[in-house]
């Protein structure tokens, strides 16, 4: 069964379809919401298709004592507004991971296009069905999850009615080993869910390696933290990308897909805008051209030919066909062995 995108924004995500760029905040506004706005803007010039933000708050998070890490990453709800309206303004597409249920319903209000689960929510049926009745998109991350796990979180959701789904999947170590990231389970999730997939890339924010495996074995949306400083006092800031290193990674992408896109089928470029293509490069492959003067009726042998460039007779691959026949005219040195040379 063919596998349905899905619309988020404007943007229509899901096999076939460009990548989508998700560009993650997270806790790297570090409560500025000055900050917070120019990381939407470095997400526009970095070419990410969507910005994303966290709303939470530490003390509906996590009980104490955990909930006091999380106070520094809190993003004031009443910045809302303005964080969406900068989006709009600068063409990029807003989103947020909510974490409890007043966020969920704020940001539905709001209008945000779809939303985003994180991992370590991903086993809270109570936020799923919450999120999963508003009737919007959800990108739903998947570390440390078992297959079934996953299933269960899906099923959660279509019981509410709700199958716009995106599995994403993702290791929750920061920065994982790349041998953690187990790139060939994207394939598996395709197979298990027939739903588009991505993956929410936690690796070494300098290598593009594991983003682009992904992409090649199906991952059609690609999520990445961002950062204005990796020097920053935030959670996140160490385990991101710059904006320049988003900005390539981008630009990788983008050229990934075109190497992508081509029919499959074996078969040389053809381009007749090109004054060289593969079909027309064809034309300089090897030929069998004599090696001494060759006398009118002598009895060809190998050792009388060579094989070389470019090609202007015999193709080395009929070399049996020439082989104890006569010549049928004299051929010079260094001469391609036509077809009318010899009596075949």
């Amino acid at each position: 069964m063919e596998i349905s995108s899905i619309q988020i924004g404007s943007r229509q995500v899901g096999p076939g379809k460009p990548v989508f760029i998700i560009a993650e905040v997270s806790a790297n506004h570090r409560g500025d919401i000055n900050t917070a706005l120019k990381a939407i803007d470095a997400a526009k010039y970095a070419g990410a298709d969507a910005v994303k933000f966290q709303h939470l708050r530490h003390n509906m998070i996590a009980a104490e004592p955990l909930s006091a890490f999380y106070k520094s990453a809190e993003l004031p709800y009443e910045w809302t507004s303005a964080l969406i309206a900068r989006a709009k303004e600068k063409g990029i597409i807003f989103l947020s991971t909510p974490f409890d249920t007043e966020a969920v319903d704020m940001l539905s209000a709001a209008g945000v296009p779809a939303f985003k689960v994180a991992s370590y929510e991903m086993t809270d049926d109570v936020l799923l069905r919450h999120i999963a009745k508003k009737g919007k998109p959800v990108i739903l991350s998947t570390g440390m999850a078992y297959l079934e796990e996953v299933k269960h979180a899906v099923e959660v959701m279509q019981e509410e009615g709700n199958n716009q789904i995106i599995i994403l999947h993702c290791v929750s170590l920061y920065p994982p080993q790349f041998k953690d990231l187990n790139l060939k389970a994207i394939q598996t999730l395709y197979k298990e869910f027939n739903l588009p997939v991505g993956f929410s890339d936690h690796a070494d924010p300098s290598s593009n390696v594991a983003t682009l495996g992904s992409i090649a074995l199906g991952a059609c949306l690609i999520e990445r933290h961002i950062t204005d400083s990796q020097e920053g006092n935030s959670n996140d800031d160490k385990n991101s990308m710059t904006i320049e290193q988003f900005k390539n990674m981008v630009a990788e992408i983008r050229d990934l897909e075109s190497a992508l896109s081509g029919s499959g089928i074996k078969e040389p470029v053809s381009d007749p805008s090109r004054k060289v293509d593969e079909v027309k490069e064809r034309g300089t492959r090897r030929s069998l051209y004599a090696v001494r003067d060759i006398r009118e009726g002598e009895i060809i042998d190998e050792k009388m030919l060579i094989t070389l460039r470019p090609m202007r007779g015999i193709e080395p691959k009929d070399l049996r066909k020439v082989i104890g026949k006569k010549a049928s005219r004299a051929i010079p040195a260094r001469s391609p062995i036509m077809p009318d040379n010899i009596n075949i």
